[in-house]
């Protein structure tokens, strides 16, 4: 992502899938600049003359982070709500954190004009968070899949390239397999995310089934290539069962999972 900050200069942003506090623990001996040469190395040569052309004081390395659905917690107060990033913070891959704020906003002006007296005012609150619960959900899981999930659990497809198999991994061979099905899948999830702004029922089936179906499918695919089953509900089973529950499930089907990548 590129910004122009006036004057001729720009500031260029690269969103990497690291570990918490990388900045901090990850070794960089020759500096930024090489670190990030050998992360995009076999990238276009302009990603490497802007790199060439960065002082190292200029790079900084800062975590984003998103949070789980408030899906059993209440958004509201008495007659004081919450809205945007303070009930729903999301990645900024789609572009969403601040348009989910904006539905926010619509939603919750439509039940207070409905209100004949301030006392009403709690109640009104608890049906602007029922309408916006499962759609900000649904695009807080969309983002982390942009983010985390396309990076982590596809590949470059495999390939055969002067009679050698390239990337002949789980991975790899998945990712070619995918790609008739992902252009489906962006389809369907930018109809989902510019389709359904206006919350008219709590639950948007007409665009959000075929999301949830391909997204399980894609979902599937990816945990396999990972061996992690963190990957597959990466909110939903942690914020209702508890953490420590979560993390049982996910190391013992990391257990299973490797092996289909043994059998290629």
């Amino acid at each position: 992502m590129i910004t122009d900050i006036g004057k001729g200069r720009y500031q260029y942003y690269a969103f990497l899938a690291r570990p918490p506090g990388s900045a901090e623990t990850e070794a960089k001996p020759d500096g930024s600049v090489a670190y990030l040469k050998a992360i995009f190395a076999g990238w276009s040569p302009d990603v490497h003359a802007i790199l060439d052309a960065t002082a190292e004081d200029e790079i900084q390395q800062r975590d984003l982070y998103d949070r789980p659905p408030s899906s059993l917690r209440p958004w509201s107060e008495g007659p004081v709500g919450l809205l945007g990033d303070s009930v729903h913070a999301m990645m900024p891959n789609l572009g969403q954190g601040g348009c989910q704020a904006i539905e926010d906003a619509v939603v919750l002006a439509q039940e207070l004009k409905k209100l004949d007296r301030r006392s009403a005012a709690d109640s009104a609150l608890v049906t602007y968070r029922n309408r916006r619960l499962v759609r900000s959900a649904a695009v807080q899981g969309l983002s982390r899949f942009a983010s985390d999930i396309i990076i982590r659990g596809f590949d470059t497809p495999a390939k055969i390239v002067d009679g050698r198999l390239e990337n002949f991994n789980y991975a790899g061979i998945v990712t070619r397999l995918l790609q008739p099905v992902l252009p489906v899948f962006f389809f369907v999830q930018f109809e989902f995310l510019y389709e359904g702004w206006r919350n008219e029922a709590a639950l948007d089936l007409k665009s959000g089934l075929p999301l949830f179906l391909l997204g399980a499918f894609l979902l599937l695919a990816a945990a396999g290539a990972v061996g992690d089953a963190a990957i597959l509900l990466p909110f939903g089973v942690e914020t209702i069962f508890g953490a420590e529950v979560f993390t049982t499930i996910s190391e013992s089907v990391a257990n299973i999972l490797p092996s289909l990548d043994g059998l290629l």
